[in-house]
Formats: C-alpha cells, structure tokens, sequence
C-alpha cells in the first residue's frame, strides 16, 4: 500500500515537470497580461497581508466592477485605524486617530502590483519563467518569476490564481535575491456582485477635517527646462514624462524626470538649493524604495524609485545640464 502510494506520487510530480517544461515565456507573459485585467474586472473581498521592510500590515479589502465603473474599499486590520475608499479615480483617505479624510484623485489604490500589456517588449531586460503550482488562500495558482538580467531592476516571484488569474501573492525581489517586500492574500473569495453598502465607509461625520482636491491650490503649467538630462542610464530605461511643480514644503519649483523600462520606474528631481533645507546626500531607503541625493552645483539632484540602490545612485549621479 505504501510502495503504491510513492509511485503515484512520483508519476504525479513527473507529470507536473513535463508540463512545466511545456510552458513558455510567451504563455507566462500571457497569464500576465491578464492579471492587470483580473484585478479591475472582477468582484471579490478578501485578507491580504503586506511586508515592506521591517512593517507587517494586515488589510481587508472588497472590489466591484460594474457598469458604473471600479470600485474599491480598503480596511487596515493592524496598527493605526483608517480605510482607503477608491471610486474610479477618485480616492478617499480616512483616518480616524487625527480625525482627517483626504479626497484627491492622484492617491494610488490597491498595493497590488500591475503589469503591462505588452510584455514581449521586455524580454531583453527580464525573463519570464513558469516554476509550477502551489497554494495560496487555499487556492491552487501557478507560480511564475520575472527575473532581470542584469543587477538595476528587481525581479517578482508571483502567483497566479489558477481559475481566476488573481494575483494572491507576490515577492519583489532583490539582486542577491532577497524578498524586500511581499503581499499575500490569507483568504479570498470571488463574487458575481458585491452588494453597495459593503463599500462604505464606516464614518461620515462632520467632525471630521475634510481636505478634497479642489483645496490644493494648483499652480498652472510652469515650463520645464529642456537642457536637464540623464546621460547614463541602464539598458531600456527611457523618459516618460517630464514636467515641472512646486514642492509643497517650500513653495519652490522642482524638476521631475521619470525613466522606466515598462516595469521599474525611477523619479529624477531637480531643485534648487534653499539655505538652511535638509538635504538628502548619499543613499537613503525604505523597504523595496532606494534614494540616492547629492549636490551639483547650485542644485540638488535625488533619484527615487522602488528599484535596486545601484539604480538610483547612477541616475543621480548621471544627471547633467546642457550648456
């Protein structure tokens, strides 16, 4: 009886790792691609617990998706009270223990992380392997990684609900590969609609500071100055977008570069120095965030991103002004 236990069991993982080796980047990529999709698309509440550095947070959360839109109510179990509620763009931030509720629309909702469509464009930065099945929140899902081929990028090891194609956990992982920040879902269940008042919050009172977006003074577009650049940066890192706001602290206006390779995003800001400011000079991080700042000339240059510390280093260290 054991000896026929054994051989099913081997015959069974032989099985498994056939199948394993059938699968493909392409298919991996695929999977991820409908992961985003997944996550916005269907109805479901679950438990899921966050690592970032030394922290550990337990959150509740309740999803629709309906004709009017993605909604979306987040619950802290641990530590300070409050609850993050998203309708579409708009997010609301509660926080009872300093009775405020902040409203804007630029306040990111789930941590969850998303992936873009068009992962094929990656494949000279990053693999993507599939490394078989595993449970997670009771749950049967495929474990797959995105691994970086060189040392600037972190790599994810993710699992993919086999049914759904939920991300119930994900890993972000270090180049000595170290897991600097993990999600998981404890428990998850899928609807085919959530009722409304689960998506309430569970204060609205007038003693409340109500700060919306309509508040923040928005300053018009200020020009930016062309002439800053990075001039070198790891292999696929392009700028996305470059504008130009005031810091909210001192009023004074500041330069922001953004550079990704579709996946890893690092911020570039550039200000001039104030006297008696508190500046950031050498290596900062917390959790899966590296910084790096310095002072080049009459400026103060800090690259920020949730990216290896080598990465933000030599971006700060790679800005220059053309004459």
């Amino acid at each position: 009886m054991r000896r026929g236990f054994l051989i099913t069991v081997l015959l069974l993982t032989s099985s498994l790792t056939v199948h394993a080796e059938q699968i493909t980047s392409d298919t991996v990529r695929e999977w991820l691609g409908r992961v985003t999709d997944a996550g916005k698309n269907l109805n479901y509440q679950g438990t899921f617990v966050y690592r970032h550095g030394n922290d550990l947070e337990a959150v509740r959360i309740i999803h629709k998706a309906d004709k009017k839109g993605e909604r979306e109510r987040m619950i802290s179990l641990t530590g300070a009270a409050r609850e993050i509620v998203r309708n579409n763009k708009f997010v609301t931030c509660i926080s009872p223990e300093n009775k405020s509720v902040v409203v804007d629309n630029k306040t990111p909702g789930s941590r969850l992380p998303s992936f873009p469509k068009e992962l094929a464009k990656l494949d000279a930065y990053y693999d993507f392997n599939f490394e078989g099945y595993e449970r997670v929140a009771s749950r049967q899902t495929r474990r797959v990684v995105i691994k970086p081929q060189d040392r600037f990028r972190y790599g994810y090891r993710l699992w993919i609900d086999d049914a759904f194609e939920l991300l119930l956990r994900s890993e972000l992982i270090d180049p000595e590969g170290n897991a600097v920040e993990q999600i998981m879902f404890t428990d998850i269940k899928v609807f085919e609609t959530i009722d409304e008042k689960l998506l309430q919050p569970n204060i609205t009172g007038r003693e409340y500071n109500w700060i919306t977006d309509d508040d923040v003074q928005h300053d018009d577009p200020m020009p930016v100055d062309a002439r800053w650049s990075v001039k070198n940066k790891p292999k696929g890192f392009m700028l996305e977008h470059h504008n130009m706001h005031r810091l909210p602290e001192s009023n004074l206006p500041v330069e922001h570069l953004v550079y990704t390779d579709g996946l890893a995003w690092v911020s570039v800001y550039i200000e001039k120095l104030a006297p008696e400011s508190e500046l950031l000079q050498g290596a900062s991080n917390m959790g899966a965030v590296n910084a790096y700042g310095r002072i080049m000339g009459q400026y103060h240059i800090t690259a920020v991103g949730e990216v290896p510390a080598v990465t933000v280093e030599l971006l700060s260290s790679s800005v220059v002004h053309a004459k």
